[in-house]
């Protein structure tokens, strides 16, 4: 396995070896595109961690957090998934390429699954569902962290939207799984966005893709969020660590 340089106690990444050219060429793009060591080294700058972690391409399960292993797994399939969900989608006529729009979902999951990690190294507390505390630290890190987070956060949230077209008719499994539907981590997303920053994100509004009683509330719900995740974490985070980055 190739992997990154990282701190003694920290994440590692680690890109497995690719099992037919689908997968080797995917393992190409995402090492010439620096995404994923842009989030990890992120981490490892602004975080403390008590175990080290790491982040793996390759294998068939995922994306998902195994605690066993202290693993964020993700398969290498889905990476392609993603970039032809986006294609699919003629995402281009957004302004963002599939590729770019690919990079921004990968670190947004990156970072759902690296909550996930927070959550079971630390026994940190939740209330509600984990997959939805872990998207909401996900778009929090983006929205506070990051120049331009807030776009790479409507990316993931278009993802979720372009999947949530595989439902044509919803059955109970899709109300018991662990997470909310695709509708609702779309709208949440957006909701969370538009929160943070209202004015920079009217047209969210004015687009009719939040109503105006909803958004009101959004900008509440985003403040609450966002320093409740960080209340939390404030053990955890680095002193000084709060310069914002670019992807």
């Amino acid at each position: 396995m190739a992997s990154s340089a990282c701190a003694d106690v920290g994440v590692r990444l680690e890109y497995g070896n690719p099992s037919d050219a689908a997968d080797k060429a995917v393992r190409e793009e995402l090492i010439a595109s620096d995404v994923m060591n842009t989030g990890v080294s992120f981490i490892n700058n602004h975080f403390k961690l008590a175990e080290p972690l790491v982040v793996a391409f390759g294998g068939d399960d995922g994306p998902l957090f195994d605690g066993e292993s202290g693993s964020i797994m993700i398969p290498y399939a889905f990476v392609d998934e993603v970039r032809h969900r986006f294609k699919q989608a003629n995402y281009d006529k957004t302004g963002v390429t599939p590729k770019q729009a690919t990079d921004d979902a990968l670190l947004h999951t990156l970072f759902h699954e690296f909550a996930h990690a927070l959550i079971d190294m630390y026994q940190l507390p939740v209330l509600g569902k984990e997959e939805d505390a872990a998207d909401a630290l996900a778009t929090t890190l983006l929205v506070e962290f990051f120049d331009d987070g807030q776009e790479i956060a409507l990316s993931a949230a278009d993802l979720f939207d372009i999947e949530s077209d595989d439902r044509e008719v919803l059955e109970d499994e899709d109300f018991w799984d662990e997470h909310s539907l695709d509708d609702q981590r779309y709208f949440t997303t957006l909701c969370h966005v538009y929160g943070s920053a209202p004015d920079k994100y009217a047209t969210i509004v004015k687009e009719g893709l939040l109503g105006e009683e909803r958004a009101e509330l959004c900008i509440e719900e985003y403040a609450a969020i966002s320093r409740s995740w960080l209340s939390i974490l404030e053990p955890y985070i680095k002193a000084n660590a709060t310069e914002k980055l670019s992807q």
